[in-house]
């Protein structure tokens, strides 16, 4: 990274404390090194393990956070939130990469909150960052309970529908099944099917549905439902987003709802 780069990330990073601050937010800050129990890890956390830079020292493991979300889950989870909403901006490794993550966690949201919460972020997005969205992709992971019966939930299908695998899910679940219809139609157009497939006033499709009308609400019309994605962990259970910016086609504002031992709205966006 050059000098002007570093500065202006610096600038970046400064300046959402700054404009979340103002906003009412709460700034929080935590360690880059997390110290874990074997013994209080969670089956999440375990599955995480493979995925992080860790090591043991006189019977005590630490780890570099790779994310924010389920850092604060932890603390959390543990020591009862002072605050509704938080902000934070910091460091965490991914594939051996560091990179600086921004980003928001709102406890026990409502749906108004959540909404303000894209509201503030987009804010910053457009007025910072001098950049908008361009496009998004909309999803839940709840979903795939829609569209599945428990007994086709296996492993081996949920795979073939992580791979958009057509012709093989065609084969095992019939042309006519939900998925394949939904995955033989464009991505614009596939919410409006799902709604024809599945009553529309079911609790997955009307999340779906709000959100997708509050984005249109803020002139954001470019919107894609993705059905593929399974939850990275147990308490994602809500609708998610990944929101692609139109000047930097690398960078995306994403988040979505999650409830396990706390619930809570997180968005987050790498510098």
């Amino acid at each position: 990274m050059d000098t002007t780069t570093l500065i202006k990330n610096k600038e970046y990073e400064l300046a959402f404390l700054k404009h979340f601050q103002q906003a009412g937010y709460h700034l929080v800050d935590f360690s880059f090194i997390e110290s874990l129990s074997w013994q209080t890890l969670t089956t999440d956390d375990l599955q995480q393990m493979t995925e992080r830079s860790f090591w043991q020292h006189d019977h005590h493991i630490f780890a570099l956070r790779n994310d924010f979300t389920d850092q604060l889950l932890r603390y959390y989870s543990n020591y009862p939130p002072q605050y509704q909403s938080v902000a934070y901006t910091g460091p965490i490794v991914r594939d051996n990469d560091v990179y600086t993550q921004l980003g928001i966690e709102h406890y026990n949201p409502t749906i108004t909150d959540m909404q303000n919460d894209f509201t503030t972020f987009y804010d910053y997005i457009k007025t910072t960052l001098n950049d908008d969205i361009d496009f998004v992709i909309l999803g839940h992971y709840q979903l795939i309970d829609l569209l599945l019966t428990p007994k086709e939930q296996s492993s081996s299908i949920l795979k073939l529908i992580q791979e958009r695998n057509i012709s093989e899910l065609t084969s095992q679940l019939s042309i006519s099944h939900p998925v394949v219809q939904l995955l033989t139609t464009k991505t614009t157009e596939q919410l409006d099917l799902l709604s024809q497939l599945f009553p529309h006033d079911h609790r997955t499709i009307q999340a779906l549905r709000r959100w997708e009308q509050w984005f249109k609400s803020q002139n954001i019309t470019d919107i894609h439902l993705d059905i593929t994605p399974q939850p990275p962990r147990s308490y994602y259970k809500g609708a998610f987003m990944r929101c692609h910016l139109k000047n930097n086609k690398t960078q995306q504002l994403t988040g979505g709802f999650y409830k396990g031992q706390l619930e809570g709205f997180g968005l987050g966006f790498i510098l």
